[in-house]
């Protein structure tokens, strides 16, 4: 299979799983696996500069500028504390 499909789908994967982001661990997480795509972008881009292959460096360069909108909006989920939705009622004179 073609690398560069792999990489488009593995970045359409990752902005599938940031809109279920939900505390810094996947934030985390998101960001490790989408810095592990870009490094891989990054060295099929000089191996297609090297190459003087435009089309390919024209490909790497939307995958790189789609990444970076991941990013930005991996990065602009909000975080917070994650509440469980515990209600107690306690009977009418319990007084513990």
């Amino acid at each position: 299979m073609d690398k560069k499909k792999n990489i488009q789908r593995e970045l359409d994967l990752i902005r599938v799983d940031a809109e279920a982001i939900e505390s810094t661990d996947d934030k985390y997480y998101m960001m490790k696996k989408l810095h592990e795509q870009l490094d891989a972008i990054e060295t099929q881009l000089e191996l297609a500069e090297n190459n003087n292959d435009t089309k390919n460096i024209n490909k790497l360069l939307a995958h790189k500028k789609y990444a970076h909108e991941i990013r930005q909006y991996i990065m602009s989920r909000p975080v917070g504390r994650k509440r469980y939705g515990l209600f107690v009622e306690y009977p009418k004179g319990y007084e513990g």
